[in-house]
């Protein structure tokens, strides 16, 4: 894992905002959790850490107090989540979501004071959706 490469903040929005998809990211973050709500955490491992950091990003980019900028390097990271073909392609067991966690972690800690995002609420949200 140690030669991930870092994506720039402007790789972030030039080129993977076109794969930017709100619902799609809903989707896959609903999906994610379901597969991992149950998990110990040492087990859920980078998938967990995907479902913590993309329900940041899409809690985020809900707020309207989120400037602009933020919104687009929101977009771009969403995106280069959502993407398929990274480097280490998702769907690679254990390790598929780990170059996309590397890649976002500086915006989803810039982004922090703007999230409202908890596990609990994406539970509750999940729950309502099955009941």
């Amino acid at each position: 894992m140690g030669n991930e490469k870092k994506v720039s903040e402007e790789e972030l929005v030039e080129k993977y905002q076109q794969h930017f998809d709100k619902n799609m990211a809903m989707k896959l973050l609903v999906k994610l959790r379901k597969a991992t709500r149950n998990k110990p955490k040492v087990i859920a491992g980078t998938v967990g850490g995907i479902v913590t950091s993309l329900g940041k990003l899409l809690s985020a980019l809900d707020n309207p107090a989120t400037p602009t900028h933020m919104k687009a390097l929101i977009i771009g990271a969403i995106g280069y989540i959502l993407l398929p073909l990274d480097l280490i392609p998702d769907i690679t067991p254990g390790i598929g979501y780990a170059d996309d966690l590397a890649s976002v972690a500086g915006v989803v800690a810039a982004i922090g004071i703007y999230s409202d995002f908890s596990l609990e609420k994406l539970d509750a949200y999940i729950d309502q959706l099955e009941g």
